[in-house]
């Protein structure tokens, strides 16, 4: 009886082990998938943009130059929810958290986050890791694109802009996490209260973002 519980015992482990090496290939063939995807889009967008960009510059006609602009702001905003979500995946996964890529992705969304399985440690690097890229995406944009017409300054205007409104948004949640809230009351808490806040809280970003563009690019 004992031999044969101790061999029932290590089937179990075995299978286990198993499905855990099942789940990893798995995990990863999505993230491959994904990582795939999203690099496609971003060498879509910049090339688009380039090109907006490029013919705006060898033209003067109004219309090369309205879509360069707009090019930019698309393109920013695009490039600024990209980088929070994978700045996001990041910090969940540098933290050891549970946090799987989905199968079935919607949008820019491509992880779920157990929120009753991971700690609050774990949940607060997940959290930091999103502001932390849009911030970083700021610092890319104004190291490698030369601020010197109306559609790179449109760009750089679209992710400080995202960037705000991120922060308004998420740093409340991480600052009640911090201090002790449970992640699974903090976050709908906000939501509620976002969905309260006047137009100037839910438009803080895109106010700051335009006055960049007047400050650089009009003024």
């Amino acid at each position: 009886m004992v031999e044969s519980s101790v061999a029932d015992s290590e089937a179990d482990e075995q299978d286990s082990q198993k499905e855990k090496m099942k789940l990893r290939r798995q995990d990863f063939a999505r993230l491959k998938s994904v990582g795939f995807q999203h690099g496609a889009i971003v060498v879509a967008i910049m090339t688009l943009w380039a090109s907006a960009n490029a013919w705006a510059q060898q033209t003067d006609m109004i219309l090369a130059e309205g879509v360069s602009i707009a090019g930019g702001f698309f393109a920013g905003v695009a490039l600024a929810f990209l980088f929070h979500e994978w700045g996001h995946f990041s910090g969940a996964r540098l933290s050891g958290s549970i946090s799987p890529v989905l199968g079935q992705r919607k949008s820019f969304f491509m992880f779920n986050f157990d929120l009753e399985k991971n700690s609050r440690g774990q949940f607060l690097a997940m959290s930091l890791g999103g502001p932390l890229a849009n911030w970083g995406l700021v610092v890319v944009v104004l190291i490698t694109l030369p601020v010197i017409n109306l559609a790179t300054i449109m760009l750089l205007a679209a992710t400080i802009g995202v960037a705000i409104n991120v922060c308004i948004f998420e740093l409340p949640v991480i600052q009640r996490v911090f201090h002790g809230a449970a992640p699974g009351q903090a976050l709908p808490q906000r939501v509620a209260e976002q969905g309260r806040s006047g137009w100037l809280s839910k438009s803080a970003g895109l106010l700051v973002g335009a006055g960049v563009f007047l400050g650089l690019g009009v003024l």
